[in-house]
């Protein structure tokens, strides 16, 4: 799983360059499965999320070997930042595909790099994350989608440290932008919010926790 930075360009052209050039290189390796997520719009200017909006982009590339070198090398030549990492993959929820290879997830994709705090030891954050907070976001937010993967090692030399990446969507724009969907709806909005604050405020490093507004598409799947 590779993280890419950039800065310079807009959006759209960070978007187009990545999903088009890029995708198409790395399509060329010979991946058994290619999934790019990628900010290709500015985030919506309000949110209770705290969207950033710089530009990053997260390439899932799957290979049945061992040497990930030529997807490194590809993806060091798209951004002037690359950190990659072998990850633990895991969907807690996962929609059924109805569209094709190329073309956008229908629905925005809430990507989030996880920092876990100081002084919580790794295997404390995995139990907290996996048992506590997943059950907790399954059960408060409308979520279509939950792709949760542990960062295990840097693939990378040079990565900047993480501790987890997540992807996630609800099956409309609506259902993640308006927190009174998000979070439950009527009455149980403001307990759940505060249900969520505590979790992961105990958990993680909410400096350097990133939120992303981005899109997501499966090149080969």
């Amino acid at each position: 799983m590779y993280v890419l930075r950039s800065s310079g360009e807009s959006h759209a052209a960070w978007g187009e360059r990545i999903r088009g050039e890029l995708g198409a290189r790395l399509l060329g390796l010979g991946p058994s499965k290619l999934q790019i997520t990628v900010t290709e719009a500015p985030p919506p200017k309000l949110s209770l999320v705290p969207f950033r909006s710089d530009l990053i982009a997260i390439v899932n590339v799957y290979d049945e070997g061992d040497d990930p070198s030529r997807f490194t090398e590809a993806v060091k030549e798209a951004a002037g930042s690359v950190s990659g990492y072998e990850v633990e993959e895991a969907y807690p929820v996962a929609y059924d595909r109805a569209w094709g290879d190329g073309e956008p997830t229908p629905s925005p994709i809430l990507l989030t790099m996880l920092r876990k705090k100081p002084g919580v030891e790794t295997d404390e954050f995995i139990r907290r994350w996996h048992d506590g907070h997943t059950p907790l976001s399954l059960e408060i937010h409308p979520l279509w989608y939950y792709q949760r993967n542990v960062v295990c090692e840097p693939v990378v030399e040079g990565s900047e440290a993480s501790d987890g990446i997540v992807l996630e969507a609800c099956r409309t724009r609506g259902d993640l932008l308006n927190p009174m969907r998000f979070f439950g709806g009527g009455f149980k909005m403001v307990p759940n919010m505060r249900r969520v604050a505590n979790d992961i405020m105990g958990v993680l490093d909410m400096g350097k926790t990133l939120t992303y507004y981005a899109t997501e598409y499966h090149l080969r799947s």
